[in-house]
């Protein structure tokens, strides 16, 4: 259990990029102790115990296995921040265990590993008989500008929603070791790897499930002259049940572009829109706009089915921008504007309160991953995928999707 101090004692298995990040984030939140790390390799586990011994957290426990920290009785909750395709056995001792978890995305690679993780952790376990918190890990919910986005939608400020459009123009996948992300073997596909971000907006902004999914990509550009079967562009296009579509525009060799996100969502009354800078961006520029509510004129609304002529500009509605700000020690500590920080404090904050619930649970995870999943399959059969013949899948592999509330 966390001590009696209010402090979470805090395990990181996995210290590469991302788990890197996970532990600059939490060197910044005094409720957080960082006891120990897990990797096999090496230089990792070096890199991130100098990263640890410089911020003067000297007391840590260095491990080549996660099984061993998750022996650990001062280990109160750990992060997941393995490569995708061992995830799934991760995941199976730290279910084991116990302890809270936050698991990085994808949750799995495969829709099967998706549903056994799902059901392994609706069994009854955890610390005295409670069930431990367990989170996926989707930090963009957490970029400011795109968290505007997802609570003015919640609001009701522009009305039904009906389409949404998602762009990230971004550089090739980095170098990691023994280049695990560049194989779709390892990944789940660069639309499980990368993209399960994306879905997972979608579906927490528009608050409904897929209907049917359509995709178009390839391996265009990027990574030809190595070992590497992972596409760096796509279109995917989403119909949801409730009449909203959505769609993905990704392309991996657009780094030189304004805005690595942009989303646009637009229903009924208005639209808004989100902007997000690119990962290697460090410092937040306050002059910059990345919010934007339009809202249409009521009383355009009432007359356009008469108008003969286009609206003036002062007929079409009401436009404010704004600037969502990051705090500068945020934008230095990761690579996603701040959202890691915001994201995992949440995280630490439930995992501290009895009975708390995760902002995104395993089986959002594993929906992410059935879209994704769904999208490749799109891609090799040039024909839509039903959302009901994934979810098919995903029950006779043991999971259960919950009715939306």
């Amino acid at each position: 259990m966390p001590d009696q101090q209010g402090e979470l004692r805090l395990g990181v298995i996995g210290t590469g990029c991302i788990g890197m990040e996970h532990i600059r984030n939490a060197l910044l939140l005094p409720s957080v102790r960082v006891v120990a790390i897990a990797d096999p390799h090496e230089p990792s586990r070096q890199t991130a115990l100098a990263e640890l011994q410089h911020a003067g957290v000297h007391e840590v426990i260095a491990l080549e296995r996660d099984a061993e920290m998750l022996q650990l009785s001062d280990v109160d909750a750990v992060l997941v921040c393995t490569p995708n395709d061992t995830h799934h056995a991760v995941m199976r001792q730290v279910l084991a265990s116990g302890k809270h978890c936050l698991v990085e995305k994808p949750l799995c690679t495969l829709i099967s590993h998706c549903a056994e993780t799902v059901a392994l952790a609706r069994q009854p376990g955890g610390f005295g008989g409670t069930a431990p918190l367990l989170w996926c890990g989707m930090e963009y919910r957490y970029i400011p500008a795109i968290a505007r986005l997802i609570q003015e939608a919640d609001q009701g400020l522009i009305g039904d929603l009906r389409m949404l459009s998602i762009r990230e123009h971004r550089f090739p996948f980095l170098k990691k070791v023994g280049n695990w992300n560049r194989t779709n073997e390892r990944t789940g596909g660069t639309l499980v790897e990368k993209c399960v971000h994306f879905f997972d907006l979608m579906r927490r902004i528009l608050r409904s499930e897929p209907r049917r999914i359509f995709a178009s990509g390839g391996q265009e550009v990027n990574h030809k002259s190595v070992d590497s079967d992972v596409l760096d562009s796509a279109y995917v296009i989403v119909d949801f049940q409730s009449g909203a579509r959505a769609m993905l525009e990704l392309c991996m060799f657009a780094e030189a572009s304004k805005h690595q996100e942009e989303v646009s969502l637009v229903g009924t009354r208005g639209k808004l829109e989100a902007f997000a800078p690119s990962h290697g961006t460090k410092q937040d520029d306050e002059s910059e706009v990345n919010f934007r509510r339009c809202l249409r004129s009521s009383k355009f609304i009432a007359e356009y089915e008469e108008r003969a002529r286009p609206p003036a500009d002062l007929e079409c509605g009401t436009i404010v921008e704004a600037h969502e700000k990051i705090d500068a020690r945020l934008m230095q500590a990761g690579d996603h504007a701040g959202s890691t920080y915001y994201e995992l404090h949440r995280f630490v904050d439930a995992a501290l309160s009895a009975g708390a619930k995760p902002d995104v649970t395993l089986e959002d995870g594993a929906l992410a991953v059935m879209m994704g999943v769904g999208a490749h399959e799109s891609m090799a059969t040039g024909l839509p995928v039903l959302w009901s013949d994934l979810v098919e899948r995903y029950a006779h592999s043991g999971g259960a999707v919950d009715e939306p509330a």
